[in-house]
């Protein structure tokens, strides 16, 4: 084994306070997706993966996910690494690299104790992989893992890349829920956004899934839209349920660089606001369950990833595939972004991880808020079981803080997050940041494709 020597902060930067933390009353629109960050001055060590966890484990409940960080085009509000391809036969093999990185974690032993809840096909486009890989991934992950119930399987797809056989072929090697990147069933909202699908791609796509009989079928809605009303935005939800979806991601429309003429044709900040309550209503009303920012879903259909990687307290990940992110035995860490590379060091047998975070008990601490405060309740006794000490002991001048804003409140078993606290979700999130992960910025977008790592950690 050789130690790779990275820079802890080259990809989760140190920037000023002003620049890491819109403070409330101001909604801080920095989406925090993973903790702890990549903080203080020593390298890495990937052994720390296998070996003997530095902190309690609360849950072994796992979601394995599979990145696909490859798309036919990039949308241009996208800020995700990707990788453009021409067509499903460039990745073939990708699949045979996914399979052989599990077995990695087989050899070292580490899957035993696990208890499968959910795998999850994501990208970029993960339905550009072919339904035969999936199948094969699929068989893999759930004889190497155990599972004690039907495990969810989730295919992300862009309307375009997916037809009435491909679906009905996931169906058939166990897929049971499918989530689309609708967005929208405008057609000149599809166009401002230089979207590829259209309002028919998009509805064939929802009744095709529904009619194929996926256990759940999942859409992701932006609103904030430029030109956008409210009265539009009542019309927009109406219509995205009028499909039979049970389960709804809704996004408020962040804007990238390439589209800054755009901004000025955005709903303000209190128009968000708005909007935001107005969706947060209505799937009250229809009896929805607010799963975690921005995902509601049926009663019937909780979405289990959802549930393992934001929940308190939260389970393990397991990331596959270029890019992806892992949050397993105390660590996170991040494999390469860079396919080639990927494929080149899985074939090598090493480990294709790039850099990442052992957790100091500070860290685990703090996670189970930091991240918990997305599902918005926060129990206090498996902190105490897992911690041995009370939540409200280690974060009494935060809690405080945030319950004079209003934002959280006590409910006798734990903390939770008010109506108006789920509008500041992330400013929530940033004030239970330890020490050393404040103004570290979350380690995500375009700034990290191509980051490969000097050496691998190789599984014999």
């Amino acid at each position: 084994m050789i130690s790779k020597m990275l820079k802890n902060n080259s990809f989760t930067p140190l920037v000023s306070e002003e620049e890491w933390h819109n403070m409330y009353p101001n909604v801080d629109r920095e989406y925090v997706w993973t903790y702890p960050l990549i903080h203080g001055s020593q390298p890495f060590d990937p052994r720390d993966i296998f070996g003997d966890a530095k902190v309690p484990i609360a849950s072994y409940d796992t979601v394995v996910y599979i990145h696909v960080p490859a798309c036919l085009f990039r949308c241009p509000m996208c800020p995700f690494y990707v990788e453009i391809v021409k067509s499903r036969d460039d990745l073939l093999g990708y699949a045979d690299a996914i399979i052989k990185e599990l077995k990695m974690y087989a050899k070292a032993n580490v899957l035993k104790k696990l208890n499968l809840k959910t795998i999850y096909f994501g990208g970029g486009t993960a339905s550009l992989l072919y339904p035969e890989d999936i199948g094969r991934i699929i068989k893999n992950v759930k004889e190497l893992i155990p599972h004690k119930n039907e495990v969810e399987i989730t295919v992300e797809a862009h309307p375009k890349t997916i037809d009435y056989n491909y679906m009905s072929a996931l169906t058939a090697y166990g897929v049971n829920r499918v989530s689309f990147g609708i967005q929208s069933f405008r057609e000149d909202t599809l166009k401002t956004l230089g979207l590829r699908q259209t309002p028919e791609l998009n509805k064939k796509a929802l009744q095709d899934a529904i009619k194929l009989g996926f256990k759940t079928v999942s859409a992701d809605m932006l609103y904030r839209t430029p030109g956008q009303t409210l009265e539009d935005l009542k019309q927009q939800i109406d219509e995205f349920l009028s499909y039979g979806i049970t389960s709804l991601s809704a996004y408020s429309l962040e804007l990238s660089v390439r589209e800054g003429s755009l901004r000025s044709l955005q709903p303000d900040d209190n128009v968000d606001r708005e909007m935001f309550y107005l969706i947060n209503d209505k799937m009250n009303e229809i009896g929805w369950n607010h799963t975690a920012q921005p995902d509601y879903s049926h009663p019937d259909h909780i979405h289990q990833e959802t549930v393992v990687t934001w929940k308190a307290p939260q389970g393990q990940t397991i990331g596959l595939g270029a890019g992806s992110c892992s949050a397993f035995n105390g660590v996170s860490y991040y494999n390469v972004h860079d396919i080639n590379e990927y494929l080149k060091v899985v074939s090598e047998g090493c480990l294709p991880v790039l850099t990442g975070q052992t957790y100091t008990i500070e860290d685990a601490m703090s996670r189970y808020l930091v991240l918990g405060a997305r599902s918005f309740d926060m129990q206090g006794k498996p902190f105490r079981d897992t911690f041995g000490v009370e939540l409200t002991e280690v974060f009494g001048p935060e809690i405080r803080l945030l319950e004079e804003q209003g934002l959280l409140r006590r409910n006798g078993t734990g903390v939770e997050v008010t109506r108006k606290g789920k509008y500041y979700v992330d400013n929530i999130s940033k004030t239970f940041y330890t020490v050393a992960n404040r103004c570290h910025l979350q380690p995500w977008g375009e700034k990290m494709k191509g980051a490969v790592a000097t050496s691998y950690l190789h599984i014999d």
